[in-house]
């Protein structure tokens, strides 16, 4: 598996399309100010959506960067708590992964949402197979 903690859409691209090249699932998080998400795309048997089902590739976002904006230091810790908690749930077996989901969490209020994602059977990306 590849855990991702990137902020450049472009390397998610590139990270996605490995991903689901080889059949690995991805756990994928992101931070921004106060607000982040956190996924897993499992391409392991084509049910579920890739990142760029999502997100994609011939339409990146405008580009905003951590580095840039910056983010609430203890947010990052957070996500990547929840990366790897999903990591561990993909080794195990344990309990139902994130695949098919997008959690989003803003930390002023600690309020999260998950909204449920549909694989594209037109992606450019995982829509062939």
């Amino acid at each position: 598996m590849v855990i991702d903690c990137t902020d450049n859409f472009a390397t998610r691209q590139m990270i996605n399309r490995a991903c689901v090249q080889h059949r690995v699932p991805l756990v994928s998080g992101a931070a921004i100010g106060f607000d982040a998400q956190v996924s897993v795309y499992d391409s392991r048997d084509g049910a579920w959506p890739c990142y760029a089902c999502l997100f994609a590739p011939d339409a990146p976002p405008q580009e905003v960067q951590c580095a840039t904006m910056g983010v609430f230091a203890p947010l990052v810790g957070i996500i990547g708590s929840m990366q790897a908690a999903e990591a561990i749930k993909l080794i195990t077996g344990a309990g139902q992964s994130l695949a098919g989901r997008l959690l989003m969490l803003d930390v002023r209020t600690l309020q999260t949402s998950t909204i449920a994602m549909a694989r594209d059977p037109h992606c450019q990306v995982c829509g062939a197979r």
